[in-house]
């Protein structure tokens, strides 16, 4: 699904074998577009400018996100991004489209699992010219780091609808898990099994 990886979140999509999903819901935030629904438009918004992110490895150190070390390495990698910016050149919201599947390992007990976390989803900028975006859809995840809220140490694959704002400052990253609607899969769960 999205791909707003380059900005830290890793997307992710069900497939293959997987743990039981949980379910959950938290609040709603009004500041994330949704995924799938129609573009927004604007009289001052320029583009859409085309391009194709492409996909780092992640490597978590232990108790970063799972109480383990892991991996993630991104086999398939084909996805689109349509930015639309604002008068200043600043983006203000985006879609992410496109083919892209994850490899995730436990580095302590080297037991891997495949995602696939094709699909589209959203990044909007509730204050352009900021470092703060909002990455919002269905069918993707987020590793929660330590220092993030409300909810973190967990690496979330929603399959239902989750919005999470992405914050950097001072060279530091930070996440807050906005909403969490329908089942999900935590992976440090399920690595660690």
């Amino acid at each position: 699904m999205v791909a707003a990886c380059a900005v830290t979140a890793l997307l992710c999509a069900s497939a293959g074998a997987q743990a039981s999903p949980g379910q959950a819901s938290v609040g709603r935030a009004g500041d994330g577009a949704v995924a799938g629904g129609p573009t927004p438009r604007s009289d001052n918004w320029h583009g859409p400018v085309v391009t194709h992110p492409g996909q780092p490895e992640v490597h978590y150190a232990r108790g970063e996100v799972c109480p383990f070390p892991a991996d993630a390495t991104f086999p398939v990698v084909d996805m689109t991004q349509k930015t639309w910016t604002n008068d200043a050149g600043d983006p203000v919201y985006a879609v992410i489209s496109g083919p892209l599947v994850m490899k995730v390992t436990n580095r302590d007990t080297g037991k891997t699992v495949r995602r696939d976390l094709s699909g589209t989803g959203s990044l909007s900028y509730p204050d352009p010219g900021s470092s703060t975006r909002v990455l919002s859809g269905g069918d993707w995840g987020v590793g929660l780091h330590t220092d993030d809220g409300p909810v973190h140490n967990k690496w979330i694959v929603s399959r239902g609808f989750m919005a999470v704002r992405i914050s950097e400052s001072g060279g530091e990253t930070r996440r807050e898990l906005l909403e969490l609607e329908g089942p999900y899969e935590d992976l440090c769960k399920t690595l660690a099994s």
